[in-house]
């Protein structure tokens, strides 16, 4: 997913950093380098999905704004959709929704749209792609972060995507149908890695700028709007239904009908920093036997780093599912699937490109060379306490080796080398005060 220009979606306050390798730790991709004592993430590597930015304690790390983006699409003379990630319930829990509506109305925006509709045709193709695969196994692309992930580091895996759009794609590409193709595309959501969906060469035209819940309420505080000063409203059409569980780790398995059988094993779901990346790795390995892998980076979209929202995991879930059964109990189904079928021979089709980011490993030799500098020079020397950000001894010779990484990182080698200068100093100065 080739951004049109490589701009970093997150990069690192160097005056609040404090050098503790927690982002490290938590990067799936492995796209954060420690050099001269201070983290950078290099933006080639990150596939944009906010780890870094979710675990920072120092709030160190700095999300690429597109603000002023969005402000200048509202003062153009263009119209401008907003279309909300079906995880706003998760995010506004304290805003009515009619309200919520009225307050991004307030901002500019002549159309409000749920992605909960692009999300349901989403789901209608999936269930086509399942039903003639031929034997061909796919990972679900909705994504962007999985995509990328894909494309930089498992790029023999590229043909395995599955060669559908992402819902906030699929909405764009409806409303522009509906409303004209002069309208401008504004996505609101939870995830960073969206930013850079929407600046790929591949949806240049079809998204204009997306915005995280967190600007959005940045927004909402400089132009001085709540929820008391705006008139509530409704979501323009058209209408979602079960799309709007796309959120939801196994929620688009859901929309779109599709059973995660544990007997069969055809479908398998995968959410989560260590469970996806261990997913693919298997799927590519061919240790899971499944036509479909659905994967996303974070524990559901509800988790996205571009939230502001600290509440746990399934307070989150009850606040989307809550709201999911109400939309549904107002549903009108007749009108919603007329407007499914509508869109039924709309172009979701996308591509992929794989963009390999890996780098080959030290030899074995090679990396007996490093760990002995990091004076692990047996197997019991190599302790594999984390503590450089990576699980073992061995992952961080070899990214010392890809100069992902330095030799001061190592904690318990550090401390040794400390201890002998200080024993060092101590004799000196006992030899000093016998002269």
């Amino acid at each position: 997913m080739n951004r049109v220009a490589e701009i970093p979606l997150v990069t690192t306050i160097k005056e609040r950093c404090r050098v503790c390798y927690t982002c490290v730790r938590e990067c799936p991709a492995k796209a954060i380098r420690i050099s001269d004592g201070q983290a950078e993430v290099l933006s080639g590597r990150c596939v944009g999905c906010g780890n870094c930015v979710r675990v920072c304690s120092q709030h160190a790390k700095q999300v690429l704004s597109s603000i002023e983006r969005v402000q200048a699409l509202l003062a153009g003379p263009d119209r401008v959709a907003a279309c909300l990630a079906p995880s706003f319930p998760a995010e506004f829990d304290d805003v009515e929704y009619h309200r919520l509506v009225g307050m991004i109305r307030a901002l500019g925006f002549r159309l409000v749209t749920e992605v909960a509709f692009g999300a349901d045709l989403v789901a209608e193709r999936y269930r086509e792609l399942l039903a003639e695969t031929n034997g061909h196994r796919y990972i679900e692309t909705c994504c962007p972060a999985i995509v990328s992930f894909v494309e930089r580091y498992h790029p023999n895996l590229v043909g395995a995507l599955a060669p559908i759009v992402s819902p906030m794609v699929a909405q764009a590409r409806a409303l522009r149908e509906l409303y004209g193709g002069d309208l401008k595309v504004v996505f609101i959501g939870p995830c960073i890695a969206k930013k850079g969906e929407a600046d790929s060469v591949v949806f240049r035209s079809d998204v204009d700028a997306v915005l995280t819940f967190v600007e959005l309420r940045q927004m909402f505080v400089a132009a001085g709007i709540t929820p008391i000063s705006v008139q509530g409203c409704d979501l323009d059409p058209p209408h979602g239904a079960a799309g709007a569980l796309f959120p939801i780790s196994r929620g688009m398995l859901q929309a779109a009908a599709i059973a995660e059988d544990l007997a069969t094993g055809d479908v398998v779901s995968a959410s989560g920093r260590s469970s996806f990346v261990e997913a693919i790795k298997e799927f590519e390995a061919g240790d899971l036997d499944a036509k479909l892998l659905e994967v996303l980076c974070c524990d559901g979209c509800i988790m996205g780093a571009g939230m502001r929202s600290q509440a746990p995991l399934f307070n989150r879930r009850s606040c989307v599912s809550h709201f999911v059964r109400r939309r549904l109990a107002g549903l009108d189904v007749d009108r919603f699937r007329r407007d499914v079928e509508r869109f039924s021979k709309l172009d979701l089709s996308r591509s992929f490109a794989s963009n390999d980011q890996r780098v080959a490993a030290p030899s074995e030799e090679e990396l007996l060379q490093i760990l002995s500098r990091l004076g692990k020079l047996e197997p019991e020397d190599e302790l594999n306490c984390g503590a450089c950000g990576y699980e073992t001894c061995r992952e961080h010779a070899v990214a010392i080796y890809k100069g992902l990484a330095e030799q001061e990182m190592c904690l318990p080698h550090t401390i040794d080398r400390l201890r002998r200068t200080v024993d060092q100093l101590a004799r000196s100065h006992a030899d000093l005060a016998s002269t």
